[in-house]
């Protein structure tokens, strides 16, 4: 499917575009619980399709989200379904809406702008460690605006830059 150097990602979407002349459809299902995850094993199975399993950090992070697990622990589960069903498809976890105040702690806590970045970075970073595939950067939320205006394009861009920056210094610190 791919050469070292590819990402898995690029990969299964080129071959897939190829296979079906441009025009293809990547499931993405929220592991949000135990059930909805083996359930999303046994349909890959059936249809023999790849998976992309997306958590937010509300569902799985380092504090175990609302599921109970951490990014390791989803990983160890989805592994464990996948070798008992003997699946053999493209099973890839990746992270949703990763970028300060999308997790609920975040807001609840009234976590400065400071420390809702550094708790994303080490998210990420807890992602990386477990071999998540696909992160979606998305710094689109400023909770520091008034009355909820819109964040600004430019902040957006700034941060989104920064969060990636992070991610790739840290995975390329851990090659």
């Amino acid at each position: 499917l791919q050469d070292e150097n590819t990402p898995v990602v690029k990969a299964l979407v080129q071959a897939l575009t190829d296979h079906f002349e441009g025009q293809t459809c990547l499931l993405a299902i929220c592991p949000n619980s135990r059930a909805v995850t083996k359930a999303a094993l046994l349909a890959a199975q059936e249809a023999n399709a790849p998976l992309l399993f997306t958590s937010t950090l509300n569902q799985v992070d380092r504090d175990r989200g609302y599921t109970g697990w951490t990014h390791g622990d989803l990983i160890a589960f989805i592994d464990r379904k996948a070798d008992r069903l003997d699946l053999d498809v493209p099973i890839l976890p990746c992270l949703d809406h990763g970028g300060p105040w999308l997790k609920d702690r975040h807001v609840i806590e009234d976590y400065t702008y400071e420390e809702a970045m550094r708790a994303v970075k080490r998210s990420l970073e807890s992602c990386i460690d477990a071999g998540y595939e696909l992160l979606h950067i998305d710094p689109t939320v400023d909770q520091r605006q008034p009355d909820r205006a819109p964040t600004s394009i430019d902040w957006v861009v700034e941060h989104t830059l920064e969060l990636i920056e992070h991610a790739e210094a840290y995975r390329r610190g851990q090659g």
